[in-house]
């Protein structure tokens, strides 16, 4: 609906479109410091078989004084020589758009930034969790077929509480017996849904300080983080968002988050691809209401306060929200995505029990670099 600008308006009024517009519509807060363009590829007889987004994030170049580009929304329908060409045309076609205006790399894919779901799922036993990228095995070798090489790849970590040892969680709950006998100042708390904007500012300062030395880090602004929490509080049992506060002086800080998420992904495979679905809503329902839990439960935000990376303030949150999935009713718990290069989350990690089960990649290349397809597409973009 979005991409074809020939035709945009129509089936304006169906529910795919809509949901196109939440995502990409004016409403986003994105729009506040970024731009973006939407491309669609077609084959000789007009179908169309692969789309892309080209996107300016002015607050990440702002942020780290680069000139870089990037890509999204990537999709392509076709496995073969049409879908790597047509792949090609776009990624040529949206570096041309970012090199027009000063940018001199292209990297992705973001949908629409780093802090949403991104990269290309490269390999995995089981279905991906909510917001995380679900993609047929070839997008890989297409994209690479246009130029891309692999700038970074990202580790998906689990841990089965279904059969987890008696060991592990004993050990598990010394640790935190240990912590709370030697930093009584330290608390773990559920977020406060009621006051919602308070937390938002709260967590948002956290997110863009614990992160900001991360590579690829593009500072998240308050509306962004606000757009997010208005949807999950009505999706989210607010006891799986959880919150780190130290005592000093008689007051609480907040100075550390995690914020876990239902994988609800086990729900939309029963949507038949519809988002609006009456079944994807009652169970969804279901889940908040009448506390039917989902197999998976996802972590997808922990971050510390810098200043406070020396307390034991996040090993205390990721077994305290290992605790609250399991009594969520949980089977297993996800941390998703890592850097396989960011040790210190993968130490915490991998000491803690968990396993790689999954890999995603993001691309990068250079916009002046043309793939081979320029000048000779086998359709339009």
């Amino acid at each position: 609906h979005l991409f074809d600008k020939g035709r945009r308006f129509r089936g304006s009024l169906s529910r795919s479109a809509i949901i196109d517009v939440m995502l990409l519509g004016k409403e986003n807060p994105f729009y506040e410091h970024g731009d973006l363009e939407m491309f669609l590829a077609r084959d000789r007889s007009g179908q169309a078989i692969a789309r892309i987004v080209a996107i300016h994030n002015r607050l990440h170049n702002e942020y780290h004084h680069d000139k870089t580009g990037f890509f999204g929304f990537y999709q392509c329908v076709d496995g073969g020589e049409v879908g790597r060409e047509a792949t090609r045309a776009l990624v040529d076609t949206a570096s041309v758009w970012l090199h027009a205006r000063g940018l001199e790399s292209i990297r992705g894919p973001f949908n629409p930034t780093i802090n949403d779901d991104c990269g290309i799922w490269l390999d995995g036993n089981t279905h991906p969790s909510f917001l995380m990228p679900s993609n047929p095995r070839y997008y890989a070798d297409h994209l690479e077929a246009a130029g891309l090489v692999r700038a970074k790849t990202l580790r998906v970590y689990r841990i089965d509480l279904a059969d987890l040892p008696d060991t592990r969680w004993n050990r598990w709950m010394k640790i935190m017996k240990r912590i709370e006998c030697a930093y009584p100042n330290i608390h773990i708390r559920t977020a406060d849904f009621k006051n919602l904007k308070v937390e938002v500012e709260s967590f948002v300062q956290i997110f863009n300080l614990a992160w900001s030395k991360n590579w690829g880090f593009a500072p998240m602004s308050f509306k962004e983080l606000m757009a997010m929490a208005e949807l999950f509080q009505y999706m989210v049992n607010p006891n799986l968002i959880r919150a780190a506060e130290i005592e000093e002086n008689g007051a609480r800080k907040t100075v550390g988050v995690m914020i876990t998420i239902p994988d609800l992904n086990e729900f939309l495979r029963y949507s038949n691809g519809y988002l609006l679905s009456p079944v994807l809503m009652w169970k969804v329902l279901r889940m908040k209401m009448m506390g039917k839990p989902t197999h998976r439960i996802r972590i997808a935000i922990l971050g510390i306060l810098p200043e406070y990376r020396h307390t034991p303030v996040s090993i205390a949150l990721l077994i305290d929200s290992i605790k609250v999935a399991k009594a969520f009713g949980a089977r297993e718990i996800e941390a998703s995505w890592i850097l396989e290069d960011n040790a210190p989350a993968v130490l915490l990690s991998e000491d803690q029990g968990f396993s790689v089960t999954d890999h995603y990649a993001i691309y990068e290349r250079a916009t002046t670099t043309l793939g081979a397809s320029s000048g000779r597409t086998g359709g339009a973009a």
